[in-house]
């Protein structure tokens, strides 16, 4: 696996923007089928898989680095670009700009959890092993992906009983927990990972996939134990998301990103993720729905461009409060 240029990270970022954003293209399909605007849960927790893995990366390269001035880089990630956003949306569309928005964020759940997620994340895996050396490192990274699931399960059973999906609800805010905690458990055991041959890796991301609507399609909208069967989407999804991972780690990922057009493409994408969760809202529209299915490409090119246009605007607006060089990083 390239563990330097981390192509298979790239590659799981590319497609979680394009699961993400097409979750939210109901206008787009109108006419056709909406039910084809999904994906949606397996993007967020492909996202929240790498943001685990390279949380846990960065641990090693900043040993030394206090909460405040780590949580400090992360919240600069994020909330400037929303900011920015909200201020943005409110000049050309005349959207509400309200404290909510600018400040807290409500528009965006992804946000909210995963500043939580990041705390978290520092007290477990920062703090408290300094108090439990008697576990072993690879034990107690198994012990946190297991008690995040654990948790899942407990807030299943204990929230509202769910109209649709339940990953659709609040339950969103507390399932893809284990999932960054499996990225990081994933990171630390990277080198004990077997990679054997593609094709099961493949099959076994496919069957994750399929397993996965097939079990809320057996519970969706029912009651009694039909409805608690949902829970067990929990398994597939965390295994597509890790079969994804084997996937991407196979030289054809290399291949891709090392093509100078197709991988500068990835790449952007890739790096735009959060830009593009950001901007779409506001740019989604059903105005090009006669060229379907050309209309997808034109509003996810537009909302590219929009996000690449944001994250000019962050890094300048950050170079104005900071005495660092101006620099565009994607």
């Amino acid at each position: 696996m390239n563990q330097d240029r981390l192509y298979s990270l790239d590659m799981m970022k590319f497609v979680a923007a394009i699961f993400i954003t097409n979750s939210h293209f109901q206008p787009l399909y109108e006419g056709v089928n909406t039910a084809f605007a999904t994906f949606g849960v397996q993007g967020n927790a492909l996202f929240f898989f790498v943001a685990g893995y390279l949380l846990m990366m960065g641990f090693g390269k900043h040993k030394e680095l206090s909460f405040i001035d780590w949580f400090k880089g992360k919240i600069r990630r994020l909330w400037p670009a929303a900011f920015i956003w909200v201020v943005a949306a409110n000049l050309i569309w005349d959207a509400p700009l309200t404290f909510d928005k600018m400040i807290l964020g409500s528009d965006y759940w992804f946000l909210q959890t995963i500043v939580v997620y990041y705390a978290l994340f520092y007290l477990l895996i920062k703090v408290l092993p300094a108090k439990c050396r008697f576990w072993g490192g690879n034990k107690y990274m198994l012990s946190l992906f297991g008690l995040a699931v654990a948790c899942s399960v407990a807030y299943f059973f204990w929230m509202p009983v769910a109209e649709g999906s339940p990953f659709h609800t609040s339950f969103h805010f507390v399932c893809h927990f284990s999932i960054m905690m499996m990225g990081a458990l994933v990171y630390v055991c990277r080198d004990r990972i077997s990679m054997g041959h593609w094709v099961k890796d493949v099959c076994g991301m496919a069957l994750s996939f399929v397993l996965y609507f097939l079990i809320l399609a057996i519970g969706k909208n029912k009651t009694g134990w039909l409805y608690d069967v949902q829970v067990l989407a929990l398994v597939p999804l965390h295994s597509f998301v890790y079969y994804g991972y084997k996937v991407a780690s196979y030289k054809w990922t290399d291949w891709c990103l090392g093509k100078r057009f197709l991988g500068k493409g990835i790449s952007l994408v890739a790096g735009l993720t959060l830009e593009i969760y950001i901007v779409q809202f506001m740019l989604i529209t059903n105005k090009w729905n006669s060229v379907f299915p050309l209309n997808i490409v034109i509003v996810f090119a537009i909302i590219c461009l929009a996000a690449y246009l944001l994250k000019v605007m962050t890094a300048a607006f950050l170079s104005l409060l900071s005495k660092d060089k101006f620099a565009l990083e994607i």
